[in-house]
């Protein structure tokens, strides 16, 4: 039998974790429900975290704690992740949600090994940190220690009112970035006792974990301890965050949307029931400015988010970082906003319609764009998502990361760029294809968030019972993983037995998983209509 690290001594207290029960996973270790900091309860909801208290004897971290207090029935419930992440059911609910968990194949303290920090998506609202698409063992055979974070979501991390800011110096809110920073510092002071390597961490997130990732990256509480960052969908180089007067008056109309008066005194705004935060709101556009909303947005305090422009954060904070980023080809389609799924599926007159509205006419005419971009009333639909994923949407798709890595070269920038696009169908069964769901097969293509089962090769048979895998995917996960698990050891993917994977300040350079893993170093008419739509529209900073 394998040796596994057994107890181990934290700056708070010991630990004991649980033993793989597997033969495949011998000797990893997995640490439940470790708390980072204490529960932001009563008195310390909506204040910077604090430290746990310290404890006596060995702590059993066995068990995960529950997640972070959200709405339920939102997110969560919505397919294809109903059904693929969340088919379990879900864990119970709390504001007591400062932990973490880690899973370690080491079996003493100062094996110095790389270390994975993720934080889960759902936006900054829903979600938590041991879903089951990143169970983390196979990073961990790997010779990664992955620590998964929770973190305050919603209105309990995000809360920024004109009473919280007059209490706290003129500004609130962004609680749920303050507890990664908490975590950052935990991880820190304590992950060589388990292994892990303080001086090699890579932070990583998917969707809102995306969010998550680049400010904690652009943070100056970063302190340099961050030395990679793995953004899945997508990068968020070019956000700008809401004022502290602009998240106070939103708040202020949430509070009065849930029968609340917006001018309650602090010591009776904490003592209000979670229930009634959790009131259903008026449905609203994704789009719509003027929408009541819970808060869930961070916000520019000239302190954990130090300027309104992303990008001024991360060339101040994260110049030197490594980064891996991309999207998926089924995210969304050619829109000039930015939605999950896109729309119905479209005609070709509908498809060629879309485009010159979102190109304009000049572009549309100069690239001659019918015949660049040939589509059929059979292929709009799966069109339209590729060029998305490629980069003509609002979002810029991949080819923000690509132009990322040159912007970053340009600069003399330290740090490593590398882009990809994720273009794998999870593989599903006739009878699941079911019309008036998210899971037709063919509609939704690589759908946000499949990659995770193969970036974490987290993937099992039945698991989840609605996926036929085939051997493809096996083999796609293994490699997707190898690739993320050598980025964390030293800022490069590449590695023995795998297509070279070239950097995006190489011409632009990216990498395709698909059926097959294709590396692409060409500069093609796309990407240049691309690079010329992202210019002409603000999109891509000078």
């Amino acid at each position: 039998m394998a040796k596994t690290i057994g107890i181990v001594s934290t700056k708070f207290g010991k630990v004991s974790g649980v033993p793989a029960d597997c033969p495949e996973y011998e000797g990893i270790t997995y640490f439940k429900g470790i708390p980072y900091a204490a529960p932001p309860v009563g008195e310390l909801r909506w204040r910077p975290p604090q430290d746990p208290a310290p404890w006596e004897g060995v702590r059993a971290c066995d068990t995960y704690a529950p997640m972070a207090c959200q709405v339920m029935g939102s997110g969560l419930s919505f397919e294809p992740w109903g059904t693929d992440f969340y088919y379990m059911g879900t864990p119970e609910t709390s504001e007591d949600c400062l932990y973490l968990n880690i899973t370690t194949g080491a079996c003493s303290p100062h094996e110095k090994r790389p270390v994975y920090m993720w934080f889960h998506g759902g936006g900054l609202n829903t979600g938590y940190a041991y879903e089951i698409e990143f169970e983390a063992s196979e990073l961990a055979k790997r010779g990664i220690v992955v620590v998964t974070v929770a973190q305050r979501l919603n209105v309990f991390g995000y809360l920024c009112c004109r009473q919280l800011s007059k209490e706290q110096g003129g500004k609130s809110g962004n609680y749920g970035l303050m507890d990664e920073v908490k975590a950052l510092d935990w991880v820190y002071e304590n992950i060589e006792a388990f292994g892990g390597d303080p001086e090699n961490i890579t932070i990583g997130g998917q969707s809102g974990g995306c969010s998550k990732t680049g400010a904690l990256a652009g943070s100056p509480y970063n302190k340099g301890r961050v030395k990679r960052v793995i953004n899945q969908s997508s990068l968020n180089w070019d956000r700008k965050y809401q004022t502290v007067a602009e998240a106070e008056d939103a708040a202020a109309k949430y509070f009065e949307a849930i029968g609340l008066d917006p001018d309650l005194p602090l010591s009776e705004l904490r003592k209000v029931e979670v229930p009634v935060f959790q009131k259903p709101l008026p449905p609203a556009s994704f789009a719509d400015p003027a929408a009541v909303r819970i808060p869930g947005s961070m916000v520019c305090d000239g302190d954990y988010v130090p300027y309104a422009e992303e990008e001024r954060a991360i060339q101040e904070f994260a110049s030197d970082c490594d980064y891996i980023s991309g999207v998926n080809n089924g995210e969304g389609f050619m829109t000039k906003g930015f939605f999950l799924g896109g729309s119905d599926a479209m005609t070709k007159e509908e498809f060629y319609r879309i485009a010159k509205d979102l190109l304009g006419e000049e572009l549309y005419a100069k690239y001659d764009f019918g015949t660049l971009c040939p589509a059929t009333d059979e292929t709009a639909n799966k069109v339209s998502r590729y060029l998305a994923a490629r980069g003509l949407a609002g979002g810029m798709g991949a080819f923000k990361s690509r132009y990322f890595g040159v912007y970053r070269k340009e600069r003399e920038d330290k740090g490593r760029t590398y882009a990809y696009i994720f273009s794998r169908v999870p593989p599903t069964r006739p009878e699941d294809e079911r019309p008036g769901t998210r899971r037709q097969h063919d509609y939704l293509l690589s759908w946000h968030s499949a990659e995770l089962w193969y970036t974490f090769a987290s993937l099992r048979k039945n698991v989840p019972p609605c996926r036929p895998w085939e051997e493809t995917d096996f083999t796609l996960a293994r490699e997707m993983c190898d690739y993320w698990a050598n980025f964390m050891k030293c800022g490069d993917p590449n590695g023995e037995g795998l297509p070279v994977w070239p950097e995006a300040s190489d011409n632009y350079g990216w990498i395709e998983f698909g059926d097959e893993i294709v590396p692409h170093t060409e500069f093609d008419r796309l990407d240049e209509l691309t690079l010329e739509f992202g210019k002409a529209n603000g999109l891509l900073p000078e």
